[in-house]
């Protein structure tokens, strides 16, 4: 099936657009298809949960429902699936449907990989779908993620969301709610999807990575914390043993440099792309643990300084991320930052 590349792929893994089925989230593709199906279907939907646990997967399978391409389930650990040879699941895993539009990060301009943010540029490409002459049925827009929206983007979404076209259908997905401008929020629908159980995950896996081991897949599953993204991460990059080791280091009161150094480098070898992401990612979960900590025993200075530092450094690394800056070095700056922060609420 011909696919449409986006920033997040995964090596030889099917994107959402081209994933045929959805697993787990039986209670949320009920309530989107009861809603498809009265006369008052809510114009936007935010479908908020945990990156990596499908929340673009069902957007485009109910994108697939709405425009008439059959299904059937759920079944085995709440999956619903479609035809991969139906035309219309054929022509939106290529971004050619008619009546369906991809918002995500663009492409470059200058070299390979794609932009940091969805910039206004790509909403003016919402715009101009829906001035098209209109096709018969429903017309979706799945925008996935919000988080990426930059100031300008955000601020031209809410403006067609104040007065939606006819027969429009918005399904955002979004990772963190406090990223998302209060006035999109109020216009939408929320759809809060949990993290997938160990059926949903296993189903998913199997799907996924139907020639590996299931030993392999059990592992890989242990470690992802419910998100089928996290568990295909650690089992392409050697995840695993990279999050102990990552636990190790962090389990301290401070940092062995030279252990750090030595992961670092391991990170940065050819093909280990994915691995940058899954150890970030680590740092922050770590850092949220902390935060938690905090708040439970009634240190809420301490509490604060965490959830400020959180924010800080995320704008640093998107910042990174924009520039280009050395990976390696942008992290041992957060580590410092990090330890230095522990330090000062010890004392």
């Amino acid at each position: 099936m011909e696919q449409r590349p986006g920033h997040d792929d995964l090596d030889d893994i099917l994107p959402p657009a081209g994933t045929p089925y959805v697993v787990g989230h039986e209670r949320a593709w009920g309530e989107l298809v009861e809603a498809s199906r009265s006369e008052r279907m809510h114009h936007a939907w935010l479908i908020q949960g945990a990156r990596g646990i499908g929340k673009a997967t069902l957007a485009f399978a109910f994108a697939r429902q709405l425009v008439g391409a059959q299904w059937s389930g759920p079944g085995r650990a709440g999956a619903v699936d479609f035809d991969p040879n139906d035309a219309a699941v054929r022509q939106i895993a290529a971004g050619a449907h008619p009546n369906v539009i991809h918002i995500q990060r663009a492409e470059a301009e200058r070299g390979p990989g794609f932009k940091t943010q969805i910039t206004v540029e790509e909403i003016r490409r919402l715009q101009a779908f829906f001035r098209a002459t209109a096709t018969p049925g429903w017309r979706v827009a799945i925008l996935d993620p919000a988080d990426d929206l930059n100031r300008n983007a955000a601020n031209a979404l809410l403006k067609i969301l104040e007065e939606p076209p006819a027969r429009a259908v918005f399904l955002i997905a979004n990772h963190a709610p406090g990223r998302l401008l209060p006035t999109i929020r109020s216009r939408c629908r929320t759809l809060r999807l949990s993290s997938l159980d160990d059926a949903a995950l296993a189903e998913g896996l199997a799907r996924k990575l139907p020639d590996t081991e299931e030993s392999e897949r059990r592992a890989a599953a242990a470690a992802s914390g419910g998100s089928l993204r996290q568990a295909l991460v650690i089992h392409q990059g050697g995840g695993a043993d990279l999050l102990r080791e990552a636990d190790r280091l962090l389990g301290g009161g401070s940092f062995d440099w030279q252990a750090v150094h030595a992961l670092l480098d391991g990170l940065g070898q050819k093909g280990r792309e994915a691995a940058w992401d899954l150890f970030r990612d680590r740092l922050f979960d770590k850092l949220a643990d902390d935060a938690r900590e905090a708040s439970a025993a009634g240190r809420s200075r301490q509490a604060a300084a965490l959830a400020a530092f959180c924010l800080s450094e995320q704008a640093r690394w998107r910042e990174a991320a924009a520039y280009n800056l050395d990976r390696k070095q942008t992290i041992l700056s957060f580590l410092d930052r990090f330890q230095a922060l522990r330090s000062t609420a010890a004392g």
